[in-house]
């Protein structure tokens, strides 16, 4: 900063300094020194001012620019926020990043050249997220976020927060482009803030920051409530564990991710903290509360297992899902992580809820779950925070979120566990309709399968359904699929273990507003997808096919393409033929002359990466034989659709066609 500038800062601090009356204080204050004789020290002069509600009033008279206000937070539900203008009669956790600490990944490896770190907080629904920074052993994490505590109308008491257990959600993900030819920084995150920047910015800078894989690498909750403890701020430590890995595995709890520091301060600020000795006392009660909960359930667990086995030995083998490894490495029974959701407007019905789950992408393949009947399993359960700052899920986690989707739209919905016909476990989700009648949704695909489609069935045998009620084992002897009956009420047919949530331990997570898709304008997006791939498929009939003749491309037959494309996504949603096919048979008729050729080949996408779009279209064999087209009078068309979901989703359909005269 040159001098000028700064002989212009110092003006304007004088100026705040005169009109808040600091100068006079001072000025008054060494007199009083002065007459007593004592000697004055800096921290004095602090505490006076601060006594005397100086500091405080220069604070709030204080006014940043805009800019910096609108990049101090991102809360769902709050907004960007000035301490001095949140709402009053509400309480805020005011929490401050300082940075992260040993991130022991990094330790022994040199992160990746196009290697980031985001960090999102999460806590009572609301989120967080930090703009992504340089992977390092201390990554410098930054930002401010308010997020508003529950506190009901009037006055806080710190009682009634000291009884919230809702820890506050540490989500650390790693960033890497979908392909190496992808270069550039990430620098928009999930949330309204990053939503309204991506819609200023060019399509490509929206195609880069989708096109990223989001590996959760570190994971872990801060006891917020340590808050209460102090009037002032209170820096706090966060251990974070190692995050799932391919297969949803998290390793041992004594294998430290790293560390976060934070800074939190409740605001306003109550009269007098809390004793410290309250807090201790409270969560030694919650976890106690908790072990007593946790032994009774196993107690009742086993001893319902042994009545079930004694039914039939055979029913030893069935997969029977009670108990499932959550984020922390502890046991909890499986519906605890099942609860009605209502996530906001984005989502309208179900149908469109299943077509969501089904764009997350898949930590694993397929595994064969274990003969033993309740053998562990080494896998975790992660929460809804985790899930949808990723964008990646196991089967079971999409599983367990289209029910509680399911159940947030009113259906009587279930989670199937169970197996498929090639003898691989499996886990979907069922609802029941009149008479019981079953209808399977398969989260991966958002496919419905009716009992009139039993012929089309991948599921071979059914060994419990639970949501976030009960828990139903078959005891039928048949336990196909299509031989067993729905009718869980029947007790000669279903062992039930109820699961009352009041006799289950607790795993306090919160209901999360979906955010909008960073995708404002689709139809930009979808030809810049298509100027790209055009390039590239001109590129390879160049290039690989030795065509010297430059392909000739048509808008007009390109457009007739869009109605089909249209058609695909809404079949994926509703499960229906979409109405239209006539009139887009007769188009295509009418746009290609008789005796020539037309050829044509959708395909879908669950991101817009056009270079593994480009890389997918060049390996199928279709997609060759359309390009291979050598004729003089063959013309190309190629259309993109984009279809833009929640929590940065998206759906892509694209379609390549050549039309040519059959005549040489």
């Amino acid at each position: 900063m040159d001098d000028s500038k700064v002989s212009e800062l110092r003006k304007a601090v004088n100026q705040q300094l005169q009109k808040a009356g600091v100068q006079g204080v001072l000025h008054q204050l060494l007199l009083e020194y002065q007459r007593t004789g004592e000697r004055v020290t800096p921290e004095d002069v602090l505490d006076v001012l601060q006594g005397r509600g100086v500091i405080d009033e220069l604070v709030r008279s204080v006014r940043p620019p805009q800019s910096a206000v609108e990049a101090l937070v991102q809360v769902s539900n709050v907004g960007p926020s000035k301490p001095a203008e949140l709402p009053s009669g509400k309480t805020f956790l005011h929490v401050k990043l300082l940075g992260g600490r040993a991130f022991t990944d990094y330790t022994v490896r040199i992160p990746g050249h196009d290697e980031q770190l985001q960090l999102s907080l999460e806590l009572f629904g609301q989120r967080f997220n930090t703009k992504p920074v340089t992977a390092a052993v201390e990554p410098a994490f930054a930002g401010e976020a308010f997020f508003q505590l529950p506190t009901g109308p009037g006055p806080a008491d710190p009682l009634q927060l000291l009884a919230m257990r809702q820890g506050l959600h540490v989500v650390v993900m790693q960033l890497r482009p979908m392909a190496a030819v992808v270069d550039q920084k990430w620098d928009l995150g999930p949330g309204p803030a990053s939503a309204a920047a991506a819609a200023a910015s060019a399509p490509e800078q929206v195609a880069a920051h989708l096109s990223v894989r989001r590996l959760v690498c570190a994971l872990g909750t801060a006891e917020w409530r340590t808050a209460l403890l102090r009037r002032s701020k209170v820096v706090v430590s966060v251990q974070l564990g190692v995050g799932p890995g391919a297969n949803g595995i998290i390793p041992a709890s004594t294998a430290p991710a790293g560390m976060l520091m934070l800074q939190l301060e409740l605001r306003p600020a109550f009269s007098a903290a809390l004793d410290e000795s309250l807090l201790k006392s409270q969560q030694r009660m919650e976890h106690a509360r908790d072990a007593d909960v946790m032994a009774a359930f196993v107690a009742n667990a086993k001893a319902w297992w042994g009545d079930f086995v004694s039914q039939n030995l055979a029913f030893k083998s069935r997969p029977i899902k009670v108990l499932a490894v959550g984020e922390d490495g502890s046991q909890y029974p499986v519906c605890c992580f099942v609860r009605p959701l209502q996530l906001g407007r984005t989502l309208a019905n179900a149908r469109e809820a299943a077509r969501f789950v089904s764009l997350f992408r898949r930590r694993e393949d397929l595994v064969a779950l274990p003969t033993g009947g309740q053998s562990e399993v080494a896998e975790c359960w992660c929460m809804l925070h985790t899930i949808l700052v990723s964008g990646t899920a196991t089967k079971e986690e999409m599983a367990v979120l289209l029910c509680s989707l399911l159940l947030g739209f009113g259906l009587d919905a279930w989670v199937v566990v169970g197996r498929l016909h090639d003898g691989a476990g499996h886990t979907w989700v069922m609802t029941r309709g009149p008479l019981a009648s079953p209808c399977f949704w398969e989260p991966g695909t958002a496919v419905r399968y009716a009992i009139t489609d039993v012929d089309t069935w991948p599921y071979q045998s059914v060994g419990c359904v639970f949501n976030h009620l009960r828990l139903y084992a078959n005891s039928q002897c048949d336990d196909s699929a299509f031989g067993t009956s729905y009718v869980l009420e029947d007790a000669t047919l279903w062992r039930e273990l109820p699961m009352p949530p009041q006799e289950l331990p607790a795993m306090p997570w919160s209901a999360i507003p979906l955010s909008h898709s960073v995708i404002r304008d689709p139809l930009e997006l979808e030809a810049h997808l298509e100027a790209r791939l055009r390039t590239a498929a001109a590129q390879h009939r160049r290039q690989v096919l030795g065509v010297d003749s430059a392909t000739a491309w048509d808008d007009g037959l390109a457009q007739l393409l869009m109605p089909a494309l249209a058609a695909y996504e809404h079949e994926a949603v509703s499960g229906e033929v979409a109405p239209g096919n006539d009139e887009f048979q007769q188009a295509i008729k009418r746009a290609v002359p008789l005796g020539w050729v037309f050829k044509a080949m959708p395909q879908h996408h669950s991101h817009v990466c056009v270079d593994l779009m480009r890389k997918a279209m060049l390996e199928e064999d279709q997609m060759l034989d359309i390009l291979g087209a050598t004729a003089s009078t063959a013309s190309f068309a190629l259309r993109v659709k984009v279809f833009a979901y929640p929590e940065c989703l998206t759906s892509v359909w694209m379609m390549l066609a050549v039309k040519y005269s059959a005549v040489t």
